[in-house]
């Protein structure tokens, strides 16, 4: 009971205008902190915002790449490769005849 009687003779002789300052001082450290607070959010949204325009520009760029892909993958443009490059049908294939066994064993 003394030390809370204590602290209650303490604030007594505060003055008001003491009080005043520390909780204009207060508020205004207040204020600051939410500004901050703000900032911080608006800060993280355009982030946000800018990495999903970059996941939707590389979703578009791979689209265009598969198509790419199958477009070189198909046989129209594989039949048009071997007439670029001048190569031939070979309808003589032969095979090698291998009489016995090709490897030992040890």
């Amino acid at each position: 009971m003394t030390r809370s009687l204590m602290r209650i003779k303490a604030f007594r002789n505060v003055n008001i205008e003491t009080l005043n300052k520390v909780a204009v001082l207060g508020v205004m450290c207040l204020a600051l902190l939410c500004l901050f607070m703000a900032n911080n959010v608006a800060l993280a949204s355009y982030q946000k915002n800018m990495l999903q325009k970059n996941i939707n520009d590389i979703r578009t760029e791979i689209r265009d790449l598969n198509l790419k892909l199958s477009e070189k993958r198909s046989i129209g443009f594989l039949k048009q490769a071997v007439q670029n490059l001048g190569l031939i049908v070979n309808d003589q294939i032969q095979y090698i005849k291998v009489v016995g066994p090709v490897a030992k064993n040890q």
